[in-house]
């Protein structure tokens, strides 16, 4: 059979050729112009990119939550491989890892670990567990625990720095029965609190009053700086602000008074009463703010109250112009030591009064255990 070899052409559709051989040797061309599916609507187009679009950002926003998870689960783990171990060493914490409100503090203690931005804050954090663990039967300490835990990694570090010297002077006086032991003590852990530069102006004390960790107040009595203080002999807060001068005059009266003049009539009454109540005579030392006169050495301005020793301290010297000379003598004495000198300038410069709440004790308390581990009480 002969095979016949055909030519075929064919034209299809407007602006459109299509040439067609078949048969042996066949070449097939096809040319096409289709310039209409070029001119789709623009009310098609726009939907198309956008549905492009969307999709590209939900997988952009999954890959960054997994990111962040990934994340927040790193730093969970550095959070539990800090406080795990102090805690399981505390005594009795069996009980407490049982205790669900101690399991929903361990959840925000773990959020706000996964949102900080320092190192610190897991420090801090491990603190306020175990200020739990120690304190959390105090409901008043412990609801400021709690809320300490919710804002760590948002207080400002140098407003922490701050706060934490500021409630340190408040709340903490050694027990020294001398002055220079007393000094060295403190200018020595004031060293270590200062980790950072002191904050300045009058942000700072709005952000903690933000924070709830302060209360700002009024001026009040005409004083320079108002900052409430606690009073040791009733335990209670004092409805009154004072400049370092006056905190002071306050809290070191043990040093700061004149006591009583050596070789006087009041210093030989003075030894009778220690003689017949078997006291060491011993007791009696030269005044280190006021040469020429004695005072006890005590531990504590508390103590003088003590029924041993209150007749004595009534033979003290009231003499209020010889009182300023000692207290003037204590501030040099102070003001020697680098730290501490620092600390009251600034200290005297906070320009707006506030009272320390119980969160900024507790941030305060936990601050300064994480600067120093034998770092006082003051809660």
């Amino acid at each position: 059979m002969d095979i016949i070899k055909t030519n075929q052409q064919q034209k299809a559709g407007d602006n459109s050729k299509q040439v067609q051989q078949t048969g042996d040797n066949s070449n097939q061309t096809i040319i096409e112009n289709q310039t209409n599916n070029y001119n789709l609507p623009i009310t098609e187009i726009v939907p198309l990119i956008s549905t492009v679009s969307l999709q590209v950002e939900k997988q952009a926003l999954a890959l960054c939550t997994q990111v962040s998870e990934d994340i927040c689960k790193s730093k969970i783990g550095e959070f539990e491989s800090r406080w795990l171990p102090i805690i399981s060493k505390i005594e009795g914490v069996d009980k407490h890892l049982k205790d669900p409100k101690f399991q929903f503090m361990i959840r925000d203690a773990n959020i706000s670990a996964a949102k900080r931005s320092r190192d610190i804050d897991l420090d801090i954090l491990t603190q306020l567990l175990v200020c739990h663990i120690e304190k959390g039967d105090n409901m008043i300490i412990d609801a400021g625990i709690n809320k300490t835990i919710q804002i760590v990694n948002e207080i400002d570090n140098s407003s922490l720095c701050g706060l934490t010297c500021v409630a340190t002077m408040l709340n903490y006086h050694p027990r020294c029965p001398m002055v220079e032991d007393t000094l060295r003590l403190l200018n020595d852990l004031f060293s270590k609190l200062l980790y950072t530069d002191l904050p300045e102006g009058d942000d700072w004390i709005d952000h903690l009053d933000v924070l709830n960790a302060i209360n700002i107040q009024s001026k009040e009595n005409g004083l320079h700086s108002f900052l409430s203080v606690r009073n040791e002999n009733r335990n209670k807060i004092v409805k009154k602000y004072y400049p370092t001068s006056e905190l002071m005059k306050l809290f070191y009266e043990k040093y700061t008074c004149v006591g009583i003049k050596e070789g006087s009539e009041e210093h030989k009454k003075a030894l009778e009463i220690m003689k017949e109540n078997n006291m060491d005579l011993d007791l009696l030392v030269p005044n280190e703010c006021l040469p020429g006169y004695l005072r006890l050495n005590v531990d504590s301005f508390d103590d003088l109250f003590n029924h041993k020793y209150i007749y004595i301290y009534k033979l003290y010297s009231n003499d209020h112009k010889l009182h300023l000379q000692s207290n003037d003598k204590f501030i040099k004495m102070w003001k020697s030591h680098e730290t501490l000198r620092k600390i009251t300038e600034w200290y005297d410069k906070i320009p707006i009064p506030f009272r320390i709440s119980t969160v900024g004790l507790v941030l305060a308390q936990t601050n300064g255990k994480r600067c120093c581990p034998d770092f006082p009480d003051l809660i």
